[in-house]
């Protein structure tokens, strides 16, 4: 099954949930970018120090990791003294000017998750506070983007209302890659024959389903321009649909890496694919490409996990590898 594969996360440590979650919105730096016409925002569910390096990345080696980096840059910031990673849940928020689109949903309120106990039933206000915080309602959100439909970016794409699961953006239109759709529709359809668990912690059943029976979704390829200087492009490994989002605007560019890259130690050493990986190669391999076409140009990444101010770029260092500074520190 998918499931036991990349998606049965309850691993986790409680104690690194529960640290997760008490710390949620601390340190959150709210940094706007602006890239030609376009806008772009983060909304963050929690961050903190999430889980050890080792139970993310089954590769981690500290020894390994220290000889990548010699003046050790990816510390405080992404990792802990005692090799504890980083961590953010979070969604961005793009302008166009013209459309104002959602890119990954983060965990969501109440939410049956018996296997991880911060996304448990959660009851939280700062999700959409913070977009208030920004000028928006979930009515003004024209269009949502899904790297990929993990339970952890698929969860406020609805929200409970009157004991059903309802599109919480009611006027968007959710685009969901076909190919990552129709996997986990038939990874859906084998647990409900089989008995097996559900699937994505139940995320597809109560997050995409429902999107889909509410007539909001549509299904599109590799290459679909959502909007001049806004296109989904795949990135395959971590899951087989799974994408990022290219933006281009007024001579800049930006990347919505989504799980394309968990962590900088992934930059610092690309090899290294996380526990969650469908196709761990695949993965390592996609990464790779990905950082050595961004490497030196000026390319901002935003990567769904990274932590405040999460926005950077891939610059050369010693001995042939790569190094993320951020950008709005």
């Amino acid at each position: 099954m998918h499931e036991a594969s990349c998606n049965d996360e309850s691993g986790l440590p409680c104690q690194a949930q529960r640290q997760q979650a008490t710390i949620e919105q601390q340190g959150a730096l709210m940094v706007t970018q602006t890239l030609g016409e376009f806008r772009i925002d983060r909304v963050v569910e929690s961050e903190g120090a999430f889980a050890p390096a080792s139970m993310l990345m089954p590769g981690f080696d500290p020894a390994v990791l220290a000889a990548a980096q010699a003046d050790d840059w990816l510390r405080p910031q992404f990792l802990t003294a005692d090799d504890s990673l980083v961590m953010s849940f979070q969604s961005f928020v793009i302008r166009t000017g013209r459309l104002t689109v959602l890119v990954d949903g983060c965990v969501g309120n109440d939410k049956e998750r018996p296997n991880r106990e911060s996304w448990h039933r959660r009851q939280s206000s700062a999700y959409l506070d913070q977009l208030a915080a920004l000028g928006l309602s979930p009515a003004d959100i024209d269009v949502v983007l899904c790297t990929h439909l993990h339970a952890d970016h698929v969860g406020w794409n609805t929200v409970l209302r009157d004991g059903r699961w309802v599109p919480t953006f009611p006027r968007a239109r959710y685009l969901f890659s076909r190919a990552e759709y129709e996997f986990w529709e038939r990874a859906h359809r084998e647990a409900l024959a089989t008995g097996g668990p559900a699937t994505n912690h139940g995320s597809f059943a109560d997050s995409v389903l429902p999107v889909m029976e509410a007539g909001r979704a549509e299904l599109v390829g590799a290459g679909h321009d959502v909007c001049a200087g806004l296109r989904i492009d795949a990135a395959p490994g971590h899951t087989p649909g799974n994408s990022v989002i290219a933006v281009q605007s007024g001579g800049k560019r930006a990347l919505l890496t989504g799980d394309v890259i968990h962590t900088p130690v992934q930059i610092a050493l690309p090899q290294w694919s996380s526990r969650f990986c469908e196709d761990a190669a695949q993965s390592a391999e996609c990464r790779e490409g990905l950082l050595n076409h961004a490497c030196d140009s000026g390319t901002l990444l935003f990567a769904s996990h990274f932590p405040s101010p999460t926005s950077g770029v891939v610059e050369s260092a010693a001995g042939g590898r790569m190094r993320f500074r951020c950008v709005g520190c």
